[in-house]
Formats: structure tokens, C-alpha cells, sequence
């Protein structure tokens, strides 16, 4: 459901949707107060949320509180408390070295910059690499900003390309000021005006403020309770803020490494997952009618009698197809029918095949083992079920019955409420909370719950929107909102680097050539240059939906 925010403008929204926002009295979610006190710092850094205390760095997101005296955050996992100098990694400190006699420390690329005896130092390993002194003025501050020193003195603000720190390249001068970054532009704060200059030095933008420092992250300005854009749209808050940490900070110009291959537009509603395999997309319509799409043609198609809710499976050389009728079908890849059995009743969930069995369970809690379109044997399980079947590595079948009951084969083991899937890294499987997937990577666990999702229970990022399907390739996760926008994460960093819009948008599968298929009553798809995760990359186990971990 999409959350609703009474008091702010709709640019707020979408702005900070997924934004840590710190004020005086606390911090906050989306504008949802989530840990009251005093904090003088929020800092992202490895794949974590930090706060800064008055003698503690709080970890929000596993709670894990690091006790140090006084911290200050000085960039890219680096701690100064008092006279030493930290760095942070899993939740603990290592020292590094003494460090004296300097103020305003900062790292950049490793390098630490300071301020020595009026001078700026860059130090490299605890050696000094360089200096910087002026002949006239004081130096009184320096900040990094992207690959940019600035340097604030009382006689000018000038300005450093440290792309690479051991070399530094003057780039230009401004008059004194109180603040400065860069965001594309030189954004110059000075007696509580901001202003935007672009390379030329040309003032594109300026505006009144009520604060005497700049808050960005690279991107957006902040300056007491007025947020400015990059495109000069300005919001004002009726708080002031601290420091923000934004989620959804640099979708980046990648956006072009996942190009459009083909769209076609079917307008018609789909109900069960699609398959897909080889550049090629298998779909059923809820009226019945299969298709076979590939470069955005249609192939061919074949018209079933009845519904079809159930997702499909690919097998070795065939399409197997639930229906309403009570038949389970199978296809050739060229659209000809090979078998169809008849079953005891209606038969609402997809298909699972471990290699050799093809499994199905009806709505009146029959379970089947079928194979080259024979009824080898039947088990009797729980009624409507809501999810299944599965199968483990030895061959254990797993359905939840209409009630959240699990069964294994024809016995009831235990409930576990409306779940959307179970997952498998060998036997036993990974039951996700309610209304939940759960999907495995190598050894890490994903559960996708509502609006966010989490990896080995921890959470990692919230959305506005439901998530309604998730796909988890080698480098990239693939993530599908209730909004119909589809997200592409870097699998490390947590980094969006693709956001768009896919109008009536249901399903997402990558196959195994790295197309990602963007599923609705339009179909497109795209290429990713990424491949499928392995053991269990999507609700169904992957892009056949083979349900089984032998296949």
C-alpha cells in the first residue's frame, strides 16, 4: 500500500522515500520519527546506516551500538576520537594510528587531509605527501566535495582537483564565503545566501537562506529548512535537518548499460508467471491463450478452454500448462501439443519438475507425480493450496494448504501462515515471513516483505510501494513495485542504478542469455549483460519456474 504523508508536498515524497533524515530532536523514515535524541552526525558507509552519538556510533539497522569517546565521521569508514584515528568494518573499530596537532580531518581515497600550523596536509599511511600554505590569509577550514579540496581562508576560497590526491591541480578562486560544495554546479554559501555558479564562473541561481551550512548529497542542497534541486525546485520543511542519508542517491548514467531490445503489446491480463529461456518469453493470458514471443513477434499462439492462473514450467523440450479444466498440458517449444492429463479437480497453481517428475497439486488437495503425461502416483494434502508444489533435494514435496498449513509429501508439519514461497539450497527449506518471498544467493538470504527488503536479516532498503516481484542475477537485483517502476540494484553496494516506469507491470525474469522481461498487458524487455543467481533466484527457483532444487 502506498504510504501516505498528510503534511508534506509530494516532491518531498518522492524525494525522500527511502531518506534517513537527523534533526535536533531525533531521526527520522520517511518522515516517520523512528529513534528519538541527540545525534550530531548520520553517515551510510558499507552497505550500513550510522549514527553519531556523544560517546557511541549506532549502527540502525542491526542496533549494534560501538562505544568511542567524542566520535566524529570524517568519510569512507573513518573515525577521529580525540587524538586517534579509527576505521570502521563490521561493526568495529580498528585503530590506525595517533594523530596531533591537526583540525578539520578528512579522507578522501584513503588520504587524509587536514589542517597543520596553518597549513593544509595530505597525509598518506601517517607520511606526510604535501602542503599547502598561503602567503596571505588564514586558512580556517577545508572540505571535500566529489573530487574537490576547498580551501577556506580569510582571504579567498580556492578551489582543488584531487582526482588524484597525491597531485593536486588548482582549478579557480572565489571571493571568501562560509560554505561551499559542488554539485555540478559551485554552490557558495555567504551572510545567509546561496548561490550557484556554473564553470564560467556565470551566477545561475541565488536565493535568501536561513542556515550557515551546506547539507548535499552531491545531488540536492540543503541549507537550514530549504531544500534546492539540482534544477533550482526548492521545498522548505518545517524543521531544520541535520544530515540526511538518501537511498535512492545517484541512479546513476548506467541507466544506459540496460538497453530496450523489444516491447510488444498484448492487452490482456496475466495471472500466472511466464517463462522464459534462450531470448524467448512463454506466457499464458488468464482467458487461456498461450503464447510464444521472441524479438517482438509472436510465434505462435494456441487457445486452452479455460482459465489459466497457474505459472508455467519449462521442462527439458517442453511448456507444461495448468488450466481450469482440470488438465495439465504439454507443449513442444513450436506450440504442439505432446500430452494432456486429466486431473480431479481445478488446477489453480503452476507446475515443478526436479528433472524426471513433473508435480502438481489441485484445488482439492490432491498432489501428483506425472511423468511424460502418466499418472505415476497421488498423495492427498491439504485443500486450496496457496503455494507449491516444491521439491527438495531428495525429493520432498512441499505444498501450504489453503489454512497456512505446511505439508511434506501427505503429512502436516506445522503452520506457517500465508507464505509465497518456500526456497531450497539443498533439503530443507527456507520458510519466508507472511506475505513474503524469500529468495537465496550463494549463502545469503533475501526476504522481499511489503515495501522493503532484507539480506540475512538485515534490513536493507524500503520502498513507497509493495514490491510485487524480485529477481536476483550474479551483479544485479531486480526489483518490482505496486507503482509498476522497476528498480535495478548493484548487489553489493545496494546502489539503484535503473528506475523507470512499466505501466501495468506484474512479472520480471531474467533468462539465461541476461534478458530481463518486464511482464503487464505490454511486454518489453531489455538486456542487463548479467545471468541468474544460483541456488533459488526468483519466487519459483528461476527463470523456468522449476520449483525444484535438482533442476
Amino acid at each position: 500500500m502506498k504510504k501516505i504523508i498528510l503534511f508534506f508536498l509530494l516532491t518531498i515524497t518522492i524525494l525522500f522515500s527511502q531518506t534517513y533524515i537527523l534533526t535536533n530532536d531525533g531521526l527520522y523514515k520517511s518522515f516517520e520519527k523512528v529513534l528519538p535524541g541527540t545525534f550530531s552526525d548520520l553517515f551510510r558507509y558499507d552497505n550500513n546506516i550510522y549514527l553519531v552519538g556523544k560517546d557511541e556510533i549506532l549502527n540502525i539497522q542491526t542496533n549494534k551500538k560501538i562505544y568511542v569517546e567524542s566520535p566524529t565521521y570524517i568519510g569512507e569508514g573513518y573515525i577521529v576520537s580525540k587524538d586517534r584515528l579509527y576505521h570502521l568494518k563490521n561493526d568495529k573499530l580498528s585503530l590506525i594510528r595517533i594523530i596531533s596537532n591537526i583540525s578539520n580531518p578528512q579522507v578522501y581515497k584513503d588520504i587524509l587531509f587536514a589542517i597543520n600550523m596553518g597549513r593544509v596536509v595530505a597525509y598518506n599511511n601517517g607520511k606526510i605527501i604535501w602542503t599547502l600554505s598561503y602567503d596571505k590569509g588564514k586558512i580556517n577550514k577545508i572540505r571535500i566535495s566529489k573530487n574537490i579540496l576547498a580551501v577556506f581562508s580569510t582571504y579567498n576560497l580556492s578551489l582543488f582537483d584531487i582526482s588524484n590526491p597525491r597531485y593536486p591541480k588548482f582549478l579557480k578562486k572565489f571571493n571568501p564565503v562560509n560554505d561551499y560544495t559542488y554539485n555540478g554546479y559551485h554552490v557558495l554559501l555567504k551572510n545567509m545566501t546561496i548561490s550557484f555558479y556554473d564553470e564560467t564562473n556565470k551566477l545561475v541561481f541565488s536565493k535568501k537562506v536561513n542556515g550557515n551550512k551546506i547539507i548535499t548529497d552531491s545531488e540536492n542542497i540543503i541549507v537550514g529548512n530549504y531544500l534546492i534541486t539540482k534544477d533550482f525546485n526548492i521545498t522548505t520543511y518545517p524543521f531544520k535537518i541535520k544530515a540526511f542519508v538518501n537511498l535512492n542517491e545517484n541512479i546513476e548514467e548506467t541507466q544506459t548499460k540496460f538497453t530496450k531490445l523489444w516491447s510488444i503489446d498484448l492487452n490482456a491480463d496475466i495471472t500466472g508467471r511466464p517463462v522464459a529461456i534462450n531470448g524467448t518469453l512463454f506466457l499464458a493470458t488468464t482467458s487461456g491463450k498461450l503464447f510464444k514471443l521472441s524479438n517482438g513477434k509472436i510465434l505462435w499462439n494456441y487457445h486452452l478452454p479455460f482459465i489459466v492462473t497457474g505459472h508455467l514450467t519449462i521442462t527439458e523440450n517442453a511448456l507444461v500448462v495448468p488450466c481450469w479444466d482440470d488438465f495439465l498440458y504439454s507443449f513442444d517449444l513450436n506450440g504442439n501439443l505432446i500430452w494432456k492429463t486429466q486431473l480431479d479437480s481445478d488446477i489453480t497453481l503452476g507446475a515443478a519438475y526436479d528433472g524426471q517428475i513433473i508435480y502438481t497439486v489441485t484445488d482439492d488437495g490432491l498432489l501428483y507425480e506425472i511423468k511424460d503425461g502418466k499418472i505415476i502416483s497421488t498423495m492427498k494434502v491439504g485443500k486450496w493450496p496457496i503455494s507449491g508444489p516444491f521439491v527438495s533435494l531428495s525429493g520432498q514435496i512441499y505444498t501450504v494448504d489453503g489454512m497456512g498449513y505446511l505439508w511434506k509429501n501427505e503429512k502436516k508439519e506445522k503452520f506457517i501462515g500465508n507464505i509465497k514461497n518456500l526456497a531450497f539450497s539443498l533439503e530443507n527449506p527456507q520458510i519466508p515471513s507472511e506475505n513474503s518471498v524469500i529468495l537465496i544467493d550463494k549463502s545469503n538470504k533475501y526476504v522481499f516483505s511489503k515495501n522493503f527488503f532484507t539480506k540475512n536479516d538485515v534490513k536493507i532498503l524500503d520502498f513507497e510501494y509493495d514490491i510485487i516481484d524480485s529477481v536476483i542475477g550474479q551483479k544485479f537485483i531486480y526489483i518490482l513495485t505496486e507503482n509498476n517502476n522497476l528498480y535495478i540494484l548493484e548487489k553489493n553496494s545496494f546502489k539503484i542504478l535503473y528506475k523507470k516506469t512499466y505501466e501495468n507491470s506484474k512479472f520480471i525474469i531474467l533468462d539465461d542469455i541476461g534478458n530481463l522481461y518486464i511482464v503487464g498487458k505490454t511486454i518489453t524487455v531489455i538486456s542487463t549483460n548479467d545471468s541468474p543467481s544460483t541456488p533459488w533466484n526468483s519466487i519459483f527457483k528461476n527463470n523456468l519456474n522449476s520449483s525444484a532444487v535438482n533442476y
